[in-house]
């Protein structure tokens, strides 16, 4: 689950387009999510009478160096020529940097809307961009998502609030530190540190990984006793090979990765498949990494699927998270009780008795939503 501090308060300036109040989301040490939500005042009034809307500008700040940003709204135009207010078009802007050391950083930015009727966070997919930064004060538009605002969007005081979520990945994070060097130890695969030869799943004629035989009994002691002693006739330096042919290319990519950094990149993709293994092969790190990706990407659709695998793996936190989220949201009643999703029926059939507890959660629905771990409260609002 990520660690959540609350910024101090701060004096809002209070504008026609609203105002901006932060939090901070931290999956794991050294990374940082900074979390703006934009309250739009009185919605439907300032979008009838504005051809654009931006969001007060804020600052994100890692690792010595300041990033400023803003949200706009812009709209699409028909083929009269004519401004369509719906759907809208967010984008997320770069106004300035200030950093004493220029270089390249990764950027995730992820956009939600608040749907006042559940009182639920509604996200977009995650994006990434690589950027070059440096001082500046040039607007840069970073990306954009278009999004429906629909009158569950749109609270008793006629407000609508967007989140946006950045994580700013410096490449020269860190750039001595432990989990930076073996990085580039794995990315490079330097004889003189390799020692194992990693069999996979390839479909492109990938190479085997070769990997340091020592990190892998340290990180992970059954992934240990699965080396098998080994010769390979074109590399004196392997003595030993660990076969995980049963896995893809990208997955055991991204479980060596962990194992030699404690990170994983593009998560959201892997994290349904990295989850089993990483309760196998007893890495708690990764079962958490993964627990947090999906309750962050949990939706109606998907929840099912969440739930089965965290029964399935033992991963509590991630099953209560699942049936508290069945809960508390409207629109999971409709799927089940009129056999609409294939997932749940699929749930009723291998597991029937997860069957019946989610659906007595769906039955035992509160009206105290504030607390939903699959939810964002209004505490963190300023």
């Amino acid at each position: 689950m990520p660690i959540s501090k609350k910024s101090k308060k701060l004096d809002l300036l209070d504008m026609d387009v609203g105002t901006v109040s932060e939090d901070l989301e931290v999956p794991v040490a050294s990374e940082v999510v900074f979390r703006k939500v934009w309250r739009i005042r009185n919605f439907k009034k300032i979008v009838s009478k504005r051809d654009f809307l931006d969001s007060p500008e804020f600052r994100c700040s890692v690792n010595g160096m300041s990033t400023y940003w803003n949200v706009s709204v812009r709209f699409w135009k028909g083929p009269n020529g004519k401004k369509i207010s719906n759907p809208l078009v967010l984008c997320l802007n770069l106004t300035g940097c200030e950093t004493e050391e220029t270089g390249q950083a990764r950027v995730r930015y992820q956009f939600g809307i608040w749907d006042a009727s559940i009182r639920y966070w509604e996200f977009c997919d995650i994006s990434n961009i690589i950027l070059n930064l440096e001082n500046t004060n040039e607007l840069l538009s970073i990306g954009y998502k278009t999004l429906g605002v629909h009158d569950r969007h749109i609270d008793n005081d006629k407000n609508v609030r967007i989140m946006v979520k950045v994580q700013i990945i410096q490449s020269e994070e860190e750039k001595h530190s432990l989990s930076q060097d073996l990085a580039r130890v794995l990315a490079n695969e330097s004889k003189e540190y390799c020692d194992t030869i990693v069999e996979c799943a390839t479909q492109n004629g990938e190479e085997p990984f070769k990997v340091n035989s020592l990190l892998i009994k340290a990180r992970s002691p059954k992934l240990g006793v699965m080396l098998q002693k080994y010769k390979d006739p074109k590399n004196e330096n392997i003595r030993y090979k660990l076969d995980l042919s049963v896995l893809s290319y990208d997955v055991v990519r991204e479980l060596l990765r962990y194992i030699y950094t404690d990170k994983v990149d593009n998560t959201d993709t892997h994290a349904n498949k990295l989850l089993p293994l990483s309760t196998r092969f007893n890495l708690p790190g990764l079962t958490a990494l993964c627990e947090r990706t999906l309750l962050e990407s949990m939706t109606p659709n998907n929840v099912p699927n969440i739930l089965l695998l965290a029964d399935q793996y033992g991963c509590e936190n991630l099953r209560k998270a699942a049936l508290q989220y069945c809960e508390d949201t409207e629109a999971i009643k409709g799927s089940v009780q009129m056999g609409k999703s294939l997932a749940w029926r699929v749930m009723e059939m291998v597991n029937p008795d997860l069957f019946l507890e989610a659906c007595e959660s769906i039955g035992s629905s509160s009206s105290t939503l504030d607390d939903s771990p699959g939810s964002y409260s209004d505490g963190f609002e300023q």
